[in-house]
Parts: structure tokens; C-alpha cells; sequence
């Protein structure tokens, strides 16, 4: 008598098998996607890192748009970075005022808010001392 396999242990080695599969499938699937978002934040950061300046306060609330903000003969770049909008918004947080016998300080905080789209939103903070 010849051993085999019986028709029960084909089709339940075959579905498990198919579970597996569709397993890494999934997980290949899913880790493309968020290799897809973390390249899509790194590109955003940078772009937002391209308007990023020391100024002080000027109470802007602008849009900055790349093509424009760069003089950039290459126009396949040029078209890429039409797209790009970044929103830059000033703004005064808080005024101290310390009164001493000799001078008063005062202590101006600023925020700089740069964001793409409400993608991406990167706050820098400043201070200004004056006598």
C-alpha cells in the first residue's frame, strides 16, 4: 500500500499556505506605504528648511512659493517646486517688562510658524532683549 496524501491535508496545507501569502503580501504592501510617507515628510522638511531665516519680527503672514523665491534656471525643478506653497506666519507671543533702579529689560517672544498644506508645520521661537 502506497502512502499519499489525503484530499483534507492538500486543501488545508494550501489554505494555510495562501494565509502566509497574503501575510507578507500585507506586510510588503504596508511597508511600502510608509516608506512612501516618511520620503514625502523628509522632502517637505526640506523644502521647509529652503525658507527658513534669522530675521527678526516683521509681521509677515505670506505665502512663499519656491519657483519664485529662488532663481532656478532648470525647468523640470522649476515645475516641481511651482507646486510647493509654504505659509509663513509671524507672530508676537508674550512682552516682559523687568524695571530694575538702573535700566529696564524688556523680553519680546516671537513665533515663526512655516507650514506646507497642514502637512507639515515647523514653529521656530525667537526672543529680542532691548535696555
Amino acid at each position: 500500500m502506497k502512502k499519499s496524501f489525503t484530499l483534507i491535508e492538500v486543501i488545508i496545507a494550501v489554505a494555510l499556505l495562501s494565509v502566509v501569502l497574503l501575510s507578507l503580501f500585507q506586510i510588503r504592501s504596508n511597508n511600502i506605504f510608509i516608506l512612501e510617507k516618511t520620503d514625502e515628510k523628509i522632502k517637505d522638511k526640506q523644502y521647509l528648511s529652503m525658507v527658513y531665516d534669522t530675521k527678526g519680527y516683521s509681521k509677515r503672514n505670506e505665502n512663499i512659493y519656491l519657483d519664485r523665491y529662488f532663481n532656478i534656471k532648470d525647468d523640470d525643478l522649476r515645475r516641481k517646486l511651482k507646486e510647493i506653497k509654504i505659509k509663513v506666519k509671524d507672530e508676537i507671543l508674550d512682552l516682559n517688562v523687568i524695571k530694575t533702579d538702573i535700566y529696564n529689560i524688556r523680553i519680546q517672544e516671537f513665533e515663526t510658524s512655516y507650514s506646507i498644506e497642514n502637512k507639515i508645520i515647523k514653529n521656530i521661537y525667537r526672543f529680542e532683549l532691548s535696555f
